[in-house]
């Protein structure tokens, strides 16, 4: 029965809702165990169009979406897959049914097993005998309870529903796609805006011209202002916190622990007599054993590459998560030869005097000397080095032949031990003293690596826990959450995040966060709550509450930024609207006004562009225009950029004898707006909606 085990995700499925959908949705796992969801709070999850939506009936819709889309235990977006499917049934499907919108039986059959199949059904059972082979297994003996069969036939039903409401939907998409209708005045606008061009003489202050230091925004005005846009400022709930992240950072007991742990292992893992079973048994990170070069060895292994013994173990080494064990299976030589060498670079190019050149080779003779005489290296590196590598002693790393310039490759591939180079080598970048830190070699090694990841241990998150619980009792305020959290180590992290909405599952940092932000939408949260530790993604976490939300009007502490570089520009707008004296010699206002007014004409301006010539993007100054008649002057217009001043002097009209291709393109401009959900989220815009899941 493989063919059913998963269902594709349909290309125009709601991003968000239906990723996750259609895995293993017939014969994968059983449903969710949620079965309180919502249990001890009260009945009411929401409210659509009116209507009530309780918890008992936000549970059946819970199992429907199980149903469909739960399979092998996937809960993931369970919730918000059944809030939508409960919108759709007590919204879209009355605007459908409203329309005559209906599905036959005979359509029905159609699109589960007749030649317009689903797709989405077609991707599951390829075509109708693979439906009819399944619908045979639903009835056959070879499911082993009625419990699992009714399982079964509850994802079947789950699905044909799923499938007839597509099809519900696409009609009336197509419905509204057929009811528009672009008559010939408006296609002909449409070209007239396209094609018709327009010259204008122009004053133009731009706001950049007043300093912003000049005005005083109040909280007064921007008040004002925010109460005249209203519609603009209108936002849902929202939760605004602080919160510290005391992680559950392993300690160097927690890492003396797990070294303790590889060396007492080292001498079993020598004499394992199967490598791979030793590694799945006892790393964790499970790996088959692999030849490296010596480039690919941990560092302590490279350090004595010359010395290692096959069916010897190495270690314990550190690496970025934990420590390792290497053993050596096998040795072998590898056409692929390294070498590691370090240099200090005394910098010169093609162009410089041979004096200058002559200086820097001195300088390096002299240096060498210092180092031959028992001058540290890497100290001469970091500070006489001319390239990047003078920050790290001078080291170069591995490297293979044919990544170095070639007296440089030379110089080190013809060295048959380590140490410092009796010489100066000379290239295109100038003189190198260079140190051979291993040899050239062509070795390779079969290894078998057992890893162990350093954690933190019970007592150690106990400790961490204590921690985060005596700041959660101390803290009072913000005030105090500050400053106790300077007397904390630096594995203690703190976030601020603003706004938080209600069906928020994660917050900053914290992917599964749905306990943090039920506990902030709780009827009896207040500004300065503090929380208990919340124990999530290894993480604990204390909230602190500094700000509460409700749906309306931002508040303008909220909004302040968006707001005050608008006053700024009403502001600067009424400052020169008063110093400009309009008059039809447009020279003589730009004198009048002084240095910072710009006159000047602009041609070929189109209605649909919105552009003016040296002014920029102003669409309501050129609505303004193309609305004067000739040699008319408008009013101090407010752009976006500045005061404009227009004055109409030439407008052309292209003209065409038939306007059916523009009624055509408009009417295709106007479809292509119409994609996947926009309807669906006008009809759900046009009822209101409350969702109050996020108290459970």
């Amino acid at each position: 029965m493989g063919i059913f085990n998963k269902i594709n995700q349909r290309s125009g499925l709601v991003v968000g809702i239906i990723v996750a959908a259609l895995v293993l949705f017939l014969l994968g796992g059983e449903f969710l165990s949620k079965n309180s969801f919502f249990g001890g709070f009260n009945n009411k999850v929401g409210e659509i169009d009116g209507s009530n939506v309780s918890v008992d009936e936000f549970q059946k819709a819970l199992i429907k979406a199980e149903a469909l889309y739960g399979g092998s235990g996937n809960t993931s977006n369970m919730d918000d897959i059944a809030w939508s499917q409960l919108v759709f049934d007590k919204v879209n499907l009355k605007v459908y049914e409203k329309a005559g919108l209906e599905i036959s039986e005979k359509e029905k059959k159609d699109l589960i097993e007749g030649e317009h199949m689903s797709d989405i059904v077609k991707q599951q059972f390829q075509n109708a005998a693979g439906v009819q082979q399944f619908l045979k297994y639903l009835e056959s003996d070879q499911i082993q309870s009625e419990e699992e069969r009714n399982s079964i036939k509850s994802r079947w039903r789950a699905l044909k529903e799923y499938v007839f409401n597509e099809r519900l939907r696409t009609k009336y998409e197509n419905l509204i796609k057929k009811s528009e209708y672009v008559t010939k005045a408006e296609a002909e606008r449409y070209y007239h805006a396209m094609n018709d061009k327009a010259e204008a003489e122009y004053v133009y202050v731009p706001y950049y011209s007043i300093q912003d230091s000049t005005i005083t925004v109040t909280d007064e005005m921007m008040e004002t202002y925010l109460k005249a846009h209203e519609k603009e400022f209108e936002v849902e709930a929202g939760r605004s916190i602080e919160f510290a992240v005391f992680n559950n950072t392993p300690t160097a007991q927690d890492s003396s622990y797990v070294k303790k742990d590889l060396v007492a292992l080292k001498e079993e893992f020598k004499t394992a007599k199967n490598d791979t079973a030793f590694i799945r048994s006892n790393s964790d990170v499970p790996a088959e054993p692999a030849y490296v070069q010596i480039s690919q060895l941990p560092a302590g292994m490279a350090a004595m590459a010359a010395s290692l013994q096959v069916d010897s173990v190495y270690g314990p080494f550190a690496y970025n998560t934990g420590f390792s064990l290497s053993k050596v299976i096998k040795i072998e030589n590898d056409t692929n030869v390294m070498a590691k060498a370090s240099h200090i670079l005394f910098l010169t190019n093609a162009t410089d005097p041979a004096e200058k050149k002559a200086e820097a080779k001195q300088k390096a003779q002299q240096i060498l000397a210092e180092i031959q005489n028992g001058a540290n290296f890497e100290k001469m590196a970091a500070q006489y080095g001319g390239d990047g590598t003078a920050s790290r002693g001078g080291d170069l790393g591995w490297f293979g032949k044919g990544q170095m310039v070639k007296p440089f490759e030379n110089a080190i591939f013809s060295a048959s031990k380590p140490g410092v180079l009796p010489n100066i080598v000379e290239t295109q970048f100038g003189y190198h003293i260079i140190r051979i830190d291993v040899p050239k070699t062509g070795k390779k090694f079969l290894l078998a690596s057992v890893q162990k990841n350093v954690i933190a241990l019970s007592p150690t998150v106990d400790s961490i826990y204590t921690l985060a619980s005596n700041f959660s009792t101390v803290v009072k305020d913000t005030a105090t959450f500050h400053a106790e959290l300077k007397k904390y180590p630096l594995g203690v992290a703190k976030f601020v995040q603003p706004n938080i909405d209600g069906a928020a599952k994660g917050i900053t940092g914290i992917a599964e966060a749905r306990e943090i932000v039920k506990w902030l939408y709780n009827d009896d949260r207040d500004i300065n709550d503090v929380s208990n530790v919340f124990t999530v993604d290894n993480k604990n976490v204390v909230v602190l509450v500094t700000g509460i939300r409700e749906k309306g009007l931002a508040p303008l502490a909220d909004v302040k930024d968006q707001i005050k570089p608008k006053v700024l520009i009403e502001e600067k707008a009424k400052k020169i609207k008063e110093k400009l004296k309009v008059e039809s010699n447009f020279a003589a206002v730009a004198k009048a006004y002084g240095n910072d007014a710009v006159t000047g004409t602009a041609a070929d301006i189109v209605l649909s562009s919105g552009m003016i010539t040296n002014i920029g993007y102003e669409p309501e100054a050129v609505g303004t225009l193309f609305g004067l008649a000739k040699d008319k002057i408008s009013a101090p217009l407010t752009g976006d950029n500045g005061v404009i001043v227009l004055k109409k002097k030439n407008e052309v009209k292209s003209e065409v004898a038939d306007y059916a291709q523009f009624v055509t393109q408009l009417q295709q401009q106007r479809n292509n707006r119409i994609a996947y959900g926009v309807v669906e989220t006008a009809i759900q815009k046009s009822v209101e909606i409350e969702d109050l899941r996020y108290r459970n």
